[in-house]
């Protein structure tokens, strides 16, 4: 999908199975291969799990996820990152109020599929008489794991995730609205997944709200403390925030995590594509926001190019004479910051005399920067 398709997708209302179709394989795509290249000579075993099978809708057609996963493992076969010789995919649908017949009609519409018969593991269809005990069997192993899933939909999912979260090589695709977590929260005296998960966090999250009455700062507190739990477990990790196309008020929030940064950064690429931009360039993350930013408090932004050129102006002992590339890699953990935001506040700072570019083979200075140039900082300033 060209840039201007992907930054308009979430323009008119979208659901889980649209998302689901546009962005699940892409993403699996990035963090699988990651896995791979760096499995050095051993090819790494892979599961792919999704827990929201059978909330695509039905007949499963050839753009559903289901068919474009199984396009993917086929037409990797033999290739450096053979997906097909890695990857074990599960199926499961945690959501009990879905007609179980749903999943059965599902899979048999897969088995039809173009390339099913072709894949090297055949794909896993739990039920949900079994599933839970199957599904803790299969996390259990020694496969480095992707899961798609509404942690907060049931209990079930949020044990899963509790349980996903001990693997140290993970990567998610978490989906669910503001509404979700609220529930499972309220829930927590009676629901052990919702304690075991948030632990102590639960009465900092009371006490928080007790004190503060504004939704906005209610929903930035809970959405924070999430994904600082799942970097206490190990996990790089960001939001992409939906708001519905025609009032401020959020849809849902789509969160990546990743054990490895490599594949946190790659995935924070492929988002960037569908996010909105300010004015200086950097991204929001989200999608339907720009009715709340306006310009006039564009100087209020935690990210901004003028924010980033004053940090890296005083940052010559981290990242003097390395290349733009590795300062990008590295600074721009748990920021909004792309590699072009990088380019133009090193261009910044390049003209306020505070750095100049280098030729990495030659050692000399040079006035096109490139993701290859080495930084060097003038530090006689």
């Amino acid at each position: 999908m060209a840039e201007a398709e992907s930054r308009s997708f979430f323009k008119t209302e979208k659901t889980i199975a649209d998302i689901r179709e546009e962005l699940l394989v892409s993403s699996f795509e990035i963090w699988a291969g990651v896995v791979l290249q760096s499995s050095a000579n051993t090819v790494m075993p892979i599961l792919y799990c999704d827990f929201d099978a059978g909330q695509d809708s039905l007949p499963v057609s050839v753009n559903s996820s289901l068919a474009k996963l199984l396009r993917l493992l086929y037409k990797s076969t033999g290739t450096r990152t053979d997906l097909n010789k890695a990857v074990s995919a599960v199926f499961y649908d945690t959501d009990y109020d879905t007609d179980p017949a749903t999943l059965s009609q599902w899979q048999e519409q897969a088995v039809q599929l173009p390339y099913f018969q072709e894949l090297q593991h055949t794909p896993i269809f739990l039920h949900q008489e079994t599933a839970e005990t199957e599904l803790n069997q299969l996390l259990d192993g020694k496969a480095a794991i992707f899961a798609f899933v509404n942690p907060f939909s049931n209990s079930v999912s949020l044990k899963a995730l509790t349980h996903l979260l001990e693997n140290s090589e993970l990567g998610l695709f978490m989906h669910f609205t503001l509404q979700d977590m609220q529930v499972a929260l309220k829930r927590a005296k009676n629901d052990e997944a919702v304690q075991v998960l948030f632990g102590d966090r639960l009465s900092q999250i009371r006490d928080f709200q007790k004190k503060n009455r504004s939704t906005d700062k209610r929903e930035e507190f809970l959405f924070n403390t999430f994904e600082g739990l799942l970097r206490e477990k190990g996990c790089y990790t960001f939001r992409f925030r939906i708001n519905w196309a025609d009032k401020v008020q959020t849809s849902r929030y789509l969160v990546f995590a990743s054990k490895g940064q490599q594949a946190y950064t790659q995935l924070k690429e492929l988002m960037v594509r569908y996010s909105e931009v300010q004015e200086d360039g950097v991204p929001l993350f989200g999608a339907n926001l720009q009715q709340q930013q306006t310009s006039l408090f564009h100087e209020h932004y935690t990210y901004s190019i003028a924010n980033l050129v004053e940090d890296l102006s005083q940052r010559a002992a981290d990242y003097n004479n390395r290349t733009v590339q590795h300062v990008y890699e590295k600074h721009s953990i748990s920021t909004y910051y792309t590699l072009e935001n990088y380019k133009s506040a090193f261009e910044k700072l390049m003209r306020l005399g505070i750095v100049k570019f280098i030729n990495p083979k030659t050692g000399q200075p040079i006035s096109k920067l490139t993701t290859m140039s080495l930084i060097r900082y003038n530090l006689r300033k």
